[in-house]
């Protein structure tokens, strides 16, 4: 995987600003391990997206004034974007080769800050530009993912990442999408609140191992009773998912 050294500098100037040297440090530290050994433990969600229809966009509208929404499906937006100083492409790695493969941006901007983000992959090849685990969208069954969801931290509890979930959720079922699907770390508590109650539900638990160009992929079903526990402890907080 070849990133581009001054995306892989905006990233890091980012990652600086919002979130402060020690994160950098640690961000930094597990980028580079991660090119030579990596080995995550992922739980797979799927959300049938039917019930979006009737939904009210008023519901969902950020706890903000000062906030633009970009939909994003090539480069040549992007940079027309960043012209007039909207810039995201150095917060997500591969962001260029994922526009080009067909990945769709959502992007909110606070001013000319990046607020939140976060991409729909409707085809596989889009999807594996965008770091994702190497789990499998059904496309002749009208399923695609949702990718790579960011919120600077200065922003989050003030409905952004919500918003942005409502976008995308809509924009796929324009475009015919009927089921979502995204990986979760397991350790990831604070992304796993309340997606059970937006209507998320476990369908299947991975593990991924990589040993620099050697890598294993393994996806099992999870059982009744697993579906039902991990979805008690999704239930656990009231902060709602948004993927």
């Amino acid at each position: 995987m070849v990133h581009r050294p001054g995306t892989l500098l905006r990233r890091a100037e980012r990652i600086r600003r919002t979130e402060g040297l020690a994160s950098l440090a640690g961000r930094a530290f597990a980028f580079v391990v991660g090119h030579i050994f990596q080995y995550q433990t992922y739980y797979l969600l799927e959300r049938n997206l039917e019930n979006v229809r009737t939904q009210n966009e008023a519901d969902f509208l950020p706890r903000m004034e000062d906030f633009t929404l970009a939909m994003v499906s090539s480069n040549r937006q992007a940079d027309e974007l960043e012209a007039d100083g909207l810039e995201f492409r150095s917060h997500t790695l591969n962001a260029r080769k994922a526009l080009d493969r067909g990945a769709v941006a959502f992007c909110i901007f606070v001013g000319r800050e990046l607020g939140s983000i976060g991409w729909v992959a409707m085809t596989q090849e889009a999807k594996d530009c965008l770091g994702e685990p190497p789990y499998k969208i059904d496309v002749l069954n009208n399923q695609a993912s949702v990718a790579a969801v960011w919120t600077d931290p200065k922003y989050r509890r003030l409905g952004l990442r919500e918003y942005g979930a409502f976008k995308r959720h809509r924009f796929m079922l324009d475009c015919g999408v009927r089921t979502r699907r995204i990986a979760i770390l397991k350790r990831n508590i604070a992304f796993h609140m309340g997606s059970a109650k937006a209507g998320s539900q476990p369908y299947a638990a991975g593990r991924h191992l990589r040993v620099l160009w050697w890598m294993s992929w393994k996806e099992r079903p999870l059982t009744p009773q697993e579906r039902e526990a991990t979805a008690k402890r999704e239930h656990a907080t009231s902060e709602p998912h948004a993927g």
